[in-house]
């Protein structure tokens, strides 16, 4: 028999406002002490006792120096469900990242599509960046043709598996904007450097709100580790 644990609503963030796209916290190892340990095993003087302000300042030093090791030891794994333009930038990050992902090929995929909120410009200085609409987009116009985009590709989709046409051909009329679903399980170092990476100006706007949905479930389970890494960056 199957044990299926309901996920509480402090677990789960929808970071694109749509009840599709969201950030579930499926588990956890390690906290800041583990850290604190990785770190003092080197010379013997790990142990059981609470964390303490020593501790914190140490963890404060090894993020300060780059010692990135003792990071290492800690894991976070979460359920990310995603447009697939959004999961190409997560999955870059494959250095302390494992991912499992659904698949296609063994089913058939559900009809989730993203539409954005708003529509944004294209950045004139930055060819890899998004401005806010100064109100001469035509969102109205711009959300129709999307909608008739997608429409369009899911009942190809669809079409195309009715006449028998295999899942693993037929997915490949769908457009980016397909959600997709995936577990990630990051080490406390990669998450980290994740988060400087894409909860950043220089990602895509999507894409940040994901990271920063991730960082606010991760945060409470390594507080201490979270607050050093902020304040040195406010330092920066």
């Amino acid at each position: 028999m199957t044990n299926v644990v309901a996920l509480s609503s402090a677990q789960v963030l929808y970071p694109l406002g749509d009840d599709i796209g969201s950030v579930a916290l499926i588990q956890h190892v390690g906290d800041d002490k583990m850290i604190v340990n990785s770190a003092r095993v080197s010379f013997g003087g790990d142990n059981d006792a609470p964390l303490t302000e020593r501790d914190e300042k140490l963890i404060k030093y090894l993020l300060r120096e780059h010692h990135g090791s003792p990071f290492e030891h800690n894991l976070v794994t979460f359920k990310i469900v995603c447009p697939i333009f959004v999961d190409r930038q997560l999955v870059r990050h494959r250095v302390g990242v494992s991912k499992n992902e659904i698949s296609g090929r063994y089913v058939e995929l559900k009809e989730r599509g993203y539409i954005p909120l708003e529509f944004r410009k294209q950045a004139k200085s930055n060819r890899q960046a998004s401005v806010a609409d100064d109100g001469t987009l035509d969102q109205e116009a711009a959300s129709r043709v999307w909608s008739e985009a997608w429409r369009v590709a899911f009942d190809s989709y669809e079409k195309l598996l009715a006449l028998g046409v295999t899942r693993e051909q037929a997915r490949g009329v769908l457009p980016l904007a397909l959600y997709t679903e995936s577990y990630y399980t990051f080490n406390v170092r990669s998450l980290l450097h994740f988060l400087e990476l894409r909860d950043h100006p220089g990602a895509q706007f999507e894409t940040q709100l994901f990271a920063r949905a991730m960082a606010e479930l991760a945060e409470p389970l390594f507080p201490a580790t979270f607050r050093a890494w902020r304040d040195l960056h406010r330092g920066e």
